[in-house]
């Protein structure tokens, strides 16, 4: 089994969170002939990881029922299984469990002096505050401007530049504190300054 070991130690990983509370697991197939399914052990990493769950021969999973909160941080393995034993854990990953994002930002109005953004609420029920990090340099963006849940509506005039790029992340933060993963990130730019006020008259002939 020492080849399964190697192969999942080099590969487990995060990749996301589906519902609400849940984390979602992710690894290489052990090329192990032998191998009949894999083991996920989880548990506060304070702690011994006592939960258990065989999730059968696929390389991914979904652990729903945790609890999102900055003071709970939580461990996983990964083992593989035969007919008779398994292998060594995988090294432990440790994470907070993150909430959800917002669903669908999109940008609804652009003017010289700045940009309008909205998006579908959060679908958990502890969001407290919305975020956007934004500037010209991705994925440094470093500008912050927050509006408090459950608004979905959000005016940045700070800190945008004339003639440059812009990127926007957007994530959640719940109530606990824990802020979720950016959602998919929207570059824009501002719109070229128009030309000063025209005066028109009219000549009657």
């Amino acid at each position: 089994m020492k080849k399964i070991l190697l192969s999942l130690a080099a590969s487990f990983a995060l990749v996301g969170a589906l519902l609400a509370h849940d984390i979602t697991l992710v690894w290489t197939p052990s090329p192990d002939a032998g191998v009949t399914g894999y083991k996920i052990y989880y548990g506060l990493s304070t702690g011994a990881l006592t939960n258990t769950w065989g999730v059968g021969l696929t390389n991914i999973a979904t652990i729903t029922g945790l609890t999102s909160a900055t003071n709970w941080v939580y461990g996983f393995t990964v083992v593989a299984t035969n007919a008779t034993t398994e292998s060594a854990p995988t090294m432990q990953i440790q994470t907070t469990i993150p909430p959800h994002s917002v669903k669908n930002p999109r940008i609804v109005g652009v003017t010289p002096n700045g940009f309008t953004f909205t998006w579908q609420p959060s679908d958990e029920v502890d969001a407290k505050t919305y975020k956007v990090t934004y500037g010209t340099v991705s994925p440094m963006t470093t500008n912050v401007a927050t509006v408090a849940a459950p608004s979905t509506y959000i005016v940045i005039t700070n800190s945008v530049v004339a003639n440059a790029n812009h990127y926007f992340d957007f994530t959640v933060l719940n109530n606990a504190g824990v802020e979720s993963w950016p959602k998919t990130q929207l570059r824009a730019v501002l719109l070229p300054t128009g030309p000063a006020d025209l005066k028109v008259t009219v000549q009657v002939q």
